[in-house]
């Protein structure tokens, strides 16, 4: 069965699955300080540089310890890896990937290099084997295996990209909610010919204000600023002043992010039978990704859908991960041993 994501929506919708467990759509509540700032500014409708307020932009160059013109406030994470992506001759993609990089190269008429990892090697990539002159895109925390990046390999991939002429998109989405390693920052270790795009969607539950920054090589900030001039003008000024407000409280509101989903990962390792599985515990973000023995994982989100609970296969994050489901532990706890259940009853059938 070949997977066509908006056909799967459309199949959820049809069955009106309540537990989704399927996109990574935060389902814990906004911190409540942050929408009121965001409501408080909800009537400043006139239009922002196009580079962000400075005020926002000056908390991020601190944070990051760059200069201003190294940091600019974007449409949300995504919009500012797309306009890298059109920018380049040639992507190069760390399988598995979030199926967001391959719609925007295919959009944009790019050229693929695919970088294999293999779940038996603990996802970990070879850096040595990137081809030169190529974009390269990273996303550690990674979605959707949970990975999280080693010192060891950042030094690997720091030489690989100087010595090759690469340019590297760091997606950092996920970069609070880390279990066991460090939060990476790329802008720690390189500047050169880089970028770190960060996503408000993730750790503050704000993916309606489609919020994002970048920080980087300033050239790279200036390809970004280039794009959101002819697409799209400017954030909207009260998403950036809630977002100052969400800056604030970073620290607090990533611990508490963090340890609600370590529970939540804890509570279905604990309850799904792993003996239908193989899989590599996660390190980081709200995803859990595992092989199944022998059967389609396309299958099994669209058995999983009649029965209620949405989930997504492998095949979204590659073709040769048929055999695979990520969960997205975005649903309240109660619904995770539901859930877990549901998984081990379904699979039971379809092997008899």
């Amino acid at each position: 069965m070949k997977f066509d994501i908006y056909d799967f929506f459309s199949e959820l919708s049809k069955n009106k699955v309540k537990i989704r467990m399927d996109a990574g759509d935060p389902d814990i509540k906004p911190n409540d300080i942050i929408i009121d700032e965001l409501t408080k500014n909800i009537r400043d409708l006139g239009y922002a540089p196009y580079k962000g307020l400075d005020e926002l932009r000056e908390v991020i160059a601190e944070y990051h310890k760059v200069d201003l013109d190294n940091v600019i406030i974007t449409p949300g994470s995504k919009a500012a890896i797309s306009s890298l992506i059109l920018f380049s001759k040639k992507v190069n993609l760390i399988s598995p990937y979030w199926s967001g990089y391959e719609f925007s190269a295919n959009l944009f008429n790019k050229q693929i290099s695919i970088l294999n990892t293999e779940l038996e090697n603990s996802w970990e990539p070879n850096f040595s084997n990137i081809e030169k002159d190529t974009t390269l895109i990273i996303n550690y925390p990674n979605n959707p295996t949970g990975k999280v990046i080693t010192q060891k390999k950042i030094k690997e991939l720091i030489d690989e990209s100087l010595d090759k002429n690469l340019t590297i998109v760091s997606d950092e989405a996920y970069r609070d909610i880390v279990f066991d390693g460090f939060k990476f920052k790329l802008t720690d270790y390189i500047l050169q010919n880089s970028v770190s795009i960060f996503s408000f969607s993730k750790t503050f539950s704000l993916p309606g204000l489609r919020l994002g920054y970048a920080v980087g090589d300033k050239q790279l900030i200036d390809k970004i600023g280039r794009f959101i001039k002819a697409n799209i003008t400017s954030v909207p000024k009260f998403s950036q002043r809630a977002a100052i407000k969400a800056l604030e409280m970073w620290d607090s509101i990533a611990d508490q992010v963090k340890d609600i989903y370590y529970k939540r990962l804890i509570l279905f390792l604990n309850k799904v039978n792993n003996k239908k599985f193989v899989y590599v515990r996660p390190e980081g973000t709200f995803y859990v990704f595992l092989k199944l023995n022998g059967l389609s994982g396309t299958e099994l989100a669209y058995n999983l859908a009649k029965k209620g609970i949405g989930i997504f296969p492998g095949e979204a994050f590659g073709n040769e991960f048929e055999n695979f489901i990520r969960i997205s532990l975005t649903t309240k706890e109660e619904n995770i041993p539901l859930a877990a259940d549901l998984i081990n009853e379904t699979i039971d059938e379809m092997k008899s």
